[in-house]
């Protein structure tokens, strides 16, 4: 891989220009040390946390083999909303990461654009394609992410408690009818846990992937635009689905709780899914330390609806290169070389992630299971399913949501006070 081709280039363009006397150093001249380069990186990961030990371990190699060094500054999740103001104020930052999606859309401003310098390695060839497509058509054909750590979004349950509750492989729901037979079961038996659990941040994804099995995702983007609620019968039956998993007891106690102590539950023995990304099963096995098997079904079908289980919500996080950096070549050599590679399989043996870099097709053991509906989804669905599409009304939709799980509002309040909102 050609990860340093423009540093190659630049002291190969130097060395030249000495030889051809286009620059002369004498004996009385005095020299000067050509000053330190540096890249000036904001990361979403916090400075604990295994992400971080991967991408330090790159930026090392980075400047052993460049002699630019990588300025890392871990500012966590936050960063969605530290980032834009940093770089209003003039901040200099030639690279960050966030959801892949949330920097083609809300980001895409502040980002330059990547396929010249993609195209001189054939970047394009190492990204998988629904995430190729997502990118582009989010960026209007312009490639301004860099997707990394990819997921799929579905149900993720513990092996060994749903053999407890005297489940089968062959109790897999594909469909809603049959995922509340299997949480009566749950609930009926004398295992004492509960079917389901939630965390607070992802009462979004339960009722997006309802919403969106009736209608398809591009419906639910059309509704959320128009503010139809009261206007479409789907968006009231998806909250029902959703609010009986809560009312008829399917849902642990404590949910939705808060984030981690939701999930977490899964590894204590608890509860037996949790509708989540791929990266849960390996937070919660270091959260818990727990050393459970995992199982993965895609959110189930219902009936009379447009999408089935061919539907699924895939992504990953994204580096950009901001478009006023000094450094743009430099940065996108960087985070290639973390998205490509050896770097790319560290960074998928140490946190049980999906492969980004399409050259390398071992998936993580406990994502196994996930493997066959990745190569069978045909509709790619964006987070939460369309539901966070505007981002503006997103916090409006989590807040009635929230009412809604913890019985605080009927369905038909839910809908009342969504069409009142915008």
């Amino acid at each position: 891989m050609e990860k340093w081709r423009s540093i190659a280039a630049g002291m190969s363009c130097l060395s030249m220009l000495f030889a051809t006397g286009a620059v002369t150093v004498s004996a009385s001249d005095e020299i000067t040390e050509i000053p330190e380069q540096s890249i000036v990186y904001w990361s979403m990961w916090e400075e604990d946390e295994p992400q971080a030990d991967v991408i330090r371990e790159a930026a090392e190699a980075y400047e052993e083999a460049t002699g630019i060094s990588v300025e890392i500054q871990w500012k966590g999740r936050g960063i969605r909303s530290l980032i834009e103001p940093a770089l209003d104020a003039g901040e200099q930052i030639d690279l960050f990461d966030d959801d892949y999606q949330r920097m083609a859309q809300e980001h895409r401003d502040y980002l330059a654009e990547l396929k010249g310098m993609a195209d001189t390695v054939d970047y394009e060839k190492h990204i998988m394609p629904v995430l190729l497509e997502q990118v582009k058509n989010w960026g209007n054909g312009e490639l301004l992410a860099m997707p990394y750590q990819p997921y799929i979004t579905g149900v993720w349950y513990n092996k060994d408690l749903w053999e407890e509750a005297g489940l089968t492989e062959q109790d897999i729901p594909d469909t809603w009818e049959k995922l509340i037979r299997v949480c009566r079961k749950i609930k009926n038996s004398d295992s004492g846990l509960s079917a389901m659990t939630c965390d607070e941040e992802y009462v979004n994804l339960l009722y997006g992937y309802q919403l969106a099995r009736y209608l398809g995702q591009e419906k639910v983007q059309q509704l959320i635009r128009n503010c139809t609620w009261s206007q479409i019968p789907q968006a009231k039956e998806a909250a029902d689905d959703i609010r009986i998993l809560f009312f008829a007891g399917y849902m642990s106690q404590s949910a939705p709780a808060q984030h981690p102590e939701g999930q977490d539950e899964v590894g204590d023995g608890e509860a037996v899914m949790v509708l989540q990304g791929s990266w849960v099963p390996n937070e919660v096995t270091e959260a818990t330390e727990s050393d459970d098997s995992w199982g993965f079904f895609p959110w189930p079908a219902v009936k009379a609806g447009t999408d089935g289980t061919e539907g699924v919500m895939v992504g990953a996080q994204g580096f950009g290169v901001t478009k006023d950096s000094q450094m743009k070549q430099e940065a996108f050599d960087f985070a290639y070389s973390i998205c490509t590679g050896e770097t790319d399989m560290k960074m998928t043996d140490a946190v049980n992630s999906i492969p980004a870099d399409t050259d390398n097709t071992q998936w993580p053991e406990v994502l196994a299971d996930a493997v066959p509906y990745m190569k069978e989804m045909s509709k790619p669905y964006m987070w939460a399913a369309g539901l966070e599409a505007d981002p503006d009304y997103k916090e409006q939709i989590q807040s009635e949501l929230l009412k809604l799980t913890r019985l605080e509002e009927t369905s038909d309040e839910f809908i009342e006070n969504l069409s009142n909102m915008k």
